[in-house]
């Protein structure tokens, strides 16, 4: 894995984020065929857990949000999965025990912190799963179980197709440890991933939208919102605007949104709700009606089942799945948002301030 930008880093589009978020849909194919290839040893160590902790940093940490989900509810709530920051768990987390599971996510298997996890849980007498798309790393050597997410070819430092791949290899392992007849048909989510991909056009009238509002006020305040799963969605496309375009954005779950954030939204605001049809569409529809109040039309990202619950908004479809499953695709638009956003403002996104020595230098304070 680099740690400096790309010997072939690219000056205009298409960036290689561009590239890696288009190769989602044959990634998330090789995640599924991993995880059957290579997780049998892990299902069985989660079967049996106490407890599940679910680390990583950054992105990783995300899939992490996302893994606990889909493991609570693959098991039906027999399992007890949590996901933690890898530095809080090193550090803060009491009590590791021989009947626990500590699942470490890293794309790159170099991550220090989600390393030294690890080595923690060993300490303990923990089981470890490694989530990683290199196999021979570090952290790979180190866990006791590995599943390869089956993808390592990312060349930009905001990472896309890692991450999803990350979800697919996590949502197999958890399927696995459904009963037959509650288990999921996780073969569509290629041709699912494919579909979501078709929103490109959308994403990028949103970015070019949101740069020509920037024109003539100050930058718009970008709010994204997402309830049960799709909370770590929400804060995965803030990172990921971050990292790319620098700019000021927010991620709130659902309930949190109503109470408080709220009263920073204006007409200026972009407000992005993550909607999947499920639990939460009464409660996303409240909020869109709250904002349509305030004099801002949000962006909604729905299923077709629960579309007509937005009308209010500028709707993007997406592929009806299952509500557990819709993290995958549904950080798809967001991150097309993000790259679209960055390369308008003449950012290159690969790269998040790795061509910048004040950056490197800051790096070096704590790497």
């Amino acid at each position: 894995m680099y740690s400096d930008p790309p010997g072939d880093a690219r000056a205009s589009h298409p960036f290689h984020m561009y590239d890696e978020i288009t190769a989602q849909p044959e990634a998330v194919r090789r995640a599924l065929q991993e995880s059957q290839e290579h997780g049998v040893g892990a299902v069985r160590a989660l079967a049996g857990a106490r407890r599940i902790f679910v680390a990583g940093c950054g992105t990783s940490f995300h899939a992490a949000q996302c893994g606990a989900w889909f493991l609570e509810a693959f098991s039906a709530g027999k399992l007890e999965a949590r996901a933690v920051q890898a530095y809080e768990l090193l550090t803060y987390q009491p009590g590791l025990r021989p009947d626990d599971v500590v699942i470490a996510i890293s794309h790159s298997g170099t991550t220090t912190m989600v390393r030294r996890v690890v080595d923690r849980a060993h300490r303990s007498g923990a089981e470890t799963v490694a989530v990683t798309g290199f196999p021979e790393s570090p952290l790979a050597k180190a866990a006791r179980y590995v599943v390869p997410t089956g993808y390592a070819e990312e060349r930009s430092w905001a990472h896309t197709v890692s991450y999803t791949a990350s979800l697919t290899t996590l949502a197999s392992l958890a399927n696995d440890l459904a009963t037959p007849e509650e288990r999921l048909d996780l073969t569509q989510l290629p041709d699912v991933m494919a579909d979501a991909l078709t929103l490109e056009e959308m994403a990028r009238r949103v970015a070019a939208s949101t740069l020509l509002a920037e024109r003539f006020r100050e930058p718009s305040r970008i709010v994204i919102v997402g309830a049960g799963p799709n909370a770590a969605t929400a804060s995965e496309a803030k990172l990921k605007l971050l990292e790319t375009s620098y700019v000021a954005a927010d991620a709130f779950e659902l309930e949190e949104m109503l109470h408080g954030p709220l009263a920073a939204v204006t007409q200026d605001s972009l407000l992005i709700v993550l909607a999947p049809a499920g639990r939460s569409t009464e409660r996303l529809s409240s909020l869109v009606w709250a904002a349509r109040e305030l004099g801002t039309a949000p962006v909604v990202l729905s299923g077709s089942d629960n579309a007509d619950a937005f009308e209010e908004a500028h709707r993007l479809l997406m592929p009806d799945l299952p509500e557990i499953l819709s993290p995958i695709p549904y950080v798809v638009p967001l991150q097309l948002f993000s790259y679209f956003l960055a390369a308008g403002k003449g950012i290159n996104p690969d790269l998040i301030h790795r061509d910048d020595e004040r950056y490197r230098a800051a790096r070096a304070r704590y790497e």
